[in-house]
């Protein structure tokens, strides 16, 4: 019984690394300048109009503390809020743990957004976070 489920997991496994491929679609290297909360912390001070930042957590979450310039967008679901980021934007993933993201950026690839990455979790910046009324 343990060995067909380990052998199950080993054969779902490339299907769960090609997922994460498909939401990894930034142009000139800009997924790999952001792997890291330094990386991602640089690319916030640069300003770039064509960044960004999204926190896929329930509002409260995000109210409670985002990652600066970020914009909430629950579940990646860009119908439920009033202006959405153009769909030729750069969009970086994030939610609490790194477990919601990979979900959100497949909606919004579904969307028509060419340009997700997931990041992975809050939990992971260890610098300031902005907090915003709910």
């Amino acid at each position: 019984m343990k060995r067909s489920s380990f052998i199950a997991l080993l054969l779902l496994l490339p299907l769960g690394r090609l997922a994460w491929a498909q939401i990894d679609t930034l142009p000139e290297g800009l997924g790999k300048k952001i792997t890291t909360p330094e990386g991602l912390r640089d690319v916030i001070a640069s300003k770039d109009p064509r960044i960004v930042i999204v926190d896929v957590r329930p509002p409260d979450e995000y109210a409670a503390g985002h990652i600066p310039t970020a914009i909430n967008i629950p579940g990646g679901l860009t119908a439920d809020i009033k202006d959405p980021p153009a769909k030729d934007k750069y969009l970086v993933l994030y939610c609490f743990g790194g477990r919601r993201s990979p979900t959100a950026g497949q909606k919004m690839l579904a969307d028509g957004y060419k340009h997700v990455f997931v990041w992975g979790g809050i939990v992971n910046w260890p610098f300031p976070k902005e907090i915003s009324a709910n």
